[in-house]
């Protein structure tokens, strides 16, 4: 009968109205966990806003199976899939909701706040001066993530930030972290100037480490981006601003916002009116 999308937001307690509405009157309620966390979720609080049998959904059903047990389902039922974030910041769930269409199923969407604006919202940084948005994934055997650095590089040198998503591995329990983030990162960048023969610069740029973002646990904090190594973080999400050419009101924000010491705040803005 109906195919609904929920974005639950960036933790469980930001469903909206709307989300509980479809939640209570579904008859089956799938959640996806592997493209998001969603801190606060319980599996016996969802129990006690539906009535419908609660399902979690995996990688593999939606991607190399194309949800195809959803979809039958949802040709005679009200089915829900739950999604942390908004639900089509993902792109697995825009082939799903294409293949309910191409059925003849009725589709709704609930949105729910993204993350991905949540980072910006917080940070006290100018919405209009981001870049391209990357994922940095874990580098493995014979892949290492080098698109990501130079699309960070790309941006900096434009004078635009880079807002950087980590990586989630659910089906190994692990989240990437702001200080794996930051090695990772930094050896990306050793490879590429013995390679290339360039120079470095992420070891001067101004980085923003977030942490729960949009939760009630929000964490900030920014330094230059080696230094964010060094700090003790809450448990993931963790998302990573890389700031290019601030200026001074975001230099105000990010000290006062995220702690950025003070002399880094004093030192860019000295640079930026010698160049000016």
């Amino acid at each position: 009968m109906t195919l609904t999308f929920v974005g639950m937001g960036p933790w469980f307690g930001a469903l909206t109205l709307e989300a509980l509405d479809a939640i209570s009157n579904a008859d089956t309620v799938y959640i996806e966990l592997y493209t998001n966390i969603t801190p606060g979720l319980s599996y016996e609080r969802l129990k006690r806003i539906t009535k419908g049998n609660i399902k979690f959904v995996t990688r593999k059903e939606l991607e190399e199976e194309e949800g195809r047990h959803i979809i039958e389902e949802a040709k005679h039922k009200n089915v829900v899939l739950l999604i942390g974030g908004d639900p089509f910041i993902a792109t697995t769930h825009v082939t799903l909701r294409i293949e309910a269409l191409k059925n003849g199923i009725d589709v709704r969407v609930v949105h729910g706040v993204s993350g991905v604006y949540c980072c910006i919202s917080i940070s006290g940084l100018q919405v209009y001066k981001f870049g391209k948005m990357v994922t940095l994934v874990y580098p493995e055997k014979y892949y290492v993530p080098y698109t990501t650095y130079y699309v960070i590089k790309e941006n900096y040198e434009r004078g635009l930030h880079t807002l950087v998503l980590l990586d989630i591995k659910f089906d190994e329990g692990h989240a990437m972290r702001v200080n794996e983030a930051v090695s990772i990162l930094m050896d990306i960048e050793k490879k590429v100037c013995k390679e290339e023969k360039s120079r470095p610069f992420l070891e001067k740029v101004i980085g923003l480490a977030i942490a729960r973002a949009g939760t009630p646990e929000v964490y900030l904090k920014a330094d230059l981006l080696p230094n964010l190594a060094n700090y003790n973080y809450p448990p993931p999400p963790h998302s990573l601003i890389i700031v290019s050419k601030p200026h001074p009101l975001e230099l105000e924000a990010l000290m006062y916002f995220a702690g950025l010491p003070k002399h880094i705040v004093e030192e860019r803005k000295r640079t930026r009116e010698s160049i000016n």
